[in-house]
């Protein structure tokens, strides 16, 4: 069963990588004079050979295939420091600190190979199930190798959380936040190897298999996917999030529309906006609700608000709501009023909401108004 969720797991991370690897390229083939980018992609390209080289369900690991896995590791993670770097510091230096990470990687990986190549020359372990007490070549390679990761982790955090603190747009921020909780998952995957690898080297096998590690690489593998692909579908996203808001908001309108324009026809524009815009549409209407009032101020009672007012307190409204259901009230008694051609109660006019030039906050007042609209009245007629 373990080694089935295993498998499921390992093609889903394929086959996510190999979908966001070409996405990424049609890009590049279009705009290919990004270095950055190049370097994103190619981490990316890494990242997913990385798993599809591992699969045991595809192939039996072997002395090379087991180095070449990890070099692709090694190098799809670094791909990804770099493209943090061409995108921050483009042709400057880099930090100190930034080089003295990256030289501790080179130095570990080379460790790597060397301990590598004299297991193959001096050992003959099962890459299957590693015994790392009775092999201690392989073991010095892969205590090198979780190291140089950790080394690469450890930046890729630190960059991802500094700059999503002071990223200026909404999704590239969220993306950043994405990928350190991804590098996050990867450091706890490089303690815990280190630490297994330390214990089952002086005879101590923890009581669980390390296969259970596989759900906290793929966690993060597909965590780290998501954060990469957030800038491109992210805003999207919103966009299409918006476009359900504005039409929700369209309807909720229909009402005091519909109201306003039996009593004010004229407020109706003849040229209709297109049916594709919805955020047009809906600021005509609610600037078309607005017109309507101020046509009719003449018939917005001051003492109709007050006893308003009193009735929504009583009912326990306070706030936006108080203020909304008072206008709606305000607003039923001047088209009525208007309707019976009843002569203008006062020369004292109510001021308008305090929503100013602002379109989205009218929008967001009109949508509590039309509520209060859909209720009984405050004030019996």
């Amino acid at each position: 069963m373990r080694e089935a969720i295993q498998t499921a797991l390992q093609w889903v991370m394929v086959l996510a990588g190999i979908a966001v690897t070409i996405y990424r390229l049609v890009d590049l083939i279009r705009s290919p004079k990004k270095p950055a980018m190049w370097a994103m992609w190619s981490g990316l390209l890494l990242l997913t050979l990385c798993v599809a080289v591992g699969m045991k369900a595809i192939w039996t690991l072997s002395a090379p295939q087991f180095l070449v896995q990890h070099l692709f590791i090694l190098g799809c993670l670094e791909s990804f420091t770099w493209f943090y770097l061409l995108s921050i510091y483009g042709g400057r230096e880099r930090p100190a600190e930034i080089r003295w990470y990256q030289a501790a990687m080179y130095l570990l990986a080379g460790g790597m190979v060397v301990t590598w190549g004299l297991s193959v020359a001096f050992e003959n372990p099962d890459y299957l199930d590693l015994d790392y007490a009775a092999f201690p070549l392989i073991r010095a390679s892969v205590l090198c190798y979780t190291a140089a990761i950790g080394v690469l982790l450890l930046t890729l955090s630190r960059l991802s959380w500094k700059w999503s603190r002071i990223a200026d747009r909404v999704w590239l921020r969220r993306s950043l936040v994405t990928l350190t909780i991804s590098t996050g998952l990867g450091l706890l995957y490089t303690a815990h190897h280190l630490a297994y690898t330390i214990l089952e080297a002086i005879g101590i096998t923890p009581s669980y298999p390390q296969g259970l590690e596989v759900p906290v690489i793929a966690g993060g593998v597909l965590t780290a996917l998501i954060g990469l692909s957030m800038p491109v579908w992210g805003p999207r996203g919103t966009a299409l999030r918006m476009l359900v808001e504005y039409r929700r908001s369209y309807r909720e309108l229909e009402p005091l529309w519909q109201a306003f324009t039996a009593a004010q026809p004229a407020i109706a524009l003849e040229a209709r906006p297109p049916k594709w815009d919805s955020e047009f549409a809906l600021y005509r209407r609610a600037i078309e609700i607005m017109d309507g009032r101020s046509r009719l101020r003449g018939w917005l009672d001051p003492e109709v608000a007050h006893a308003a007012e009193q009735a929504a307190k009583a009912r326990g409204l306070e706030g936006a709501e108080l203020v909304a259901a008072v206008e709606a009230e305000v607003w039923r008694h001047a088209i009525a009023a208007h309707a019976a051609q009843a002569a203008e109660p006062s020369e004292k006019v109510l001021t308008e909401p305090a929503t100013g030039n602002n379109l989205a906050a009218m929008v967001k007042f009109l949508r509590l108004v039309a509520a209060a609209w859909q209720r009984p009245p405050l004030i019996p007629s």
